[in-house]
């Protein structure tokens, strides 16, 4: 009895193989029935649509849907996929069903800059990212005298970065600013002053001895009493009142 089970199992697993190479090579020599692209965006808002990218595909390679699944060129799929500058990376295969299929992973903005009349984002390698018609993110938005490249825009991204990696602090602020010396500022959505950050050196103590501040200081002397906090000189907070003093 346990011999002709055994048999039989060994029968089913020869067909299933069978089947499947059959259908393997039945797809193969079957025509491209479409382009389908499946994206990850990482948790971040939506800045480009599957429909999108794979539009994009079949403008790159117009024949690409008249074509066999076999003399389909996977690499050449991917490369024009790639050229959405929305897209962190692209792999392509093909479907039982004869589709070519992209699975793709889009960047993941962490910052928007608004200057010189431009607007784009930032995204968490530093790659920049052109605003889009069919969503935008929900980031920190930064402003002011931004240079198009070199340190001035990096120093923002590095705060950004810093804001990114640092969930219980960032939901505090939602707007850099960089002024026309070079130093950072940043908009807390409580109270009605601006905290100066100079520099990106030593974040991580500066907006340690900011969240001191905030906690232990400033409840006691009111959010309204001051027009700017600065944590921009090491170990100290200076505050600037409204009157002056």
């Amino acid at each position: 009895m346990k011999k002709k089970t055994k048999i039989i199992s060994i029968v089913l697993v020869v067909l299933l193989v069978v089947l499947v190479l059959l259908a393997n090579i039945w797809r193969r020599q079957s025509q491209v029935r479409d382009v389908r692209v499946d994206i990850d965006y990482c948790g971040a808002d939506t800045l480009v649509t599957g429909l999108e990218v794979s539009e994009l595909v079949k403008k790159e390679l117009p024949t690409l849907t008249s074509m066999m699944l076999r003399d389909v060129d996977l690499k050449a799929v991917e490369k024009a996929a790639a050229k959405s500058p929305f897209l962190l990376s692209c792999e392509a295969g093909t479907s039982i069903s004869g589709s070519v299929v992209v699975f793709a992973v889009q960047r993941r903005p962490i910052v928007r800059v608004c200057a010189k009349g431009h607007e784009y984002y930032l995204d968490d390698k530093g790659y920049r990212v052109p605003v889009s018609l069919s969503g935008s993110c929900d980031v920190i938005v930064a402003s002011g005298i931004i240079p198009d490249k070199g340190k001035g825009l990096k120093d923002v991204w590095l705060l950004a970065s810093f804001f990114d990696s640092h969930p219980d602090v960032a939901p505090l602020f939602d707007q850099i600013y960089r002024d026309a010396s070079g130093d950072l500022f940043v908009t807390p959505k409580l109270g009605n002053h601006v905290v100066q950050v100079g520099s990106v050196d030593e974040l991580e103590e500066k907006f340690d001895n900011l969240m001191a501040f905030y906690t232990r200081g400033l409840p006691q002397a009111g959010w309204e009493t001051y027009k700017q906090v600065s944590v921009k000189y090491h170990g100290q907070v200076v505050c600037t009142k409204r009157n002056n003093n």
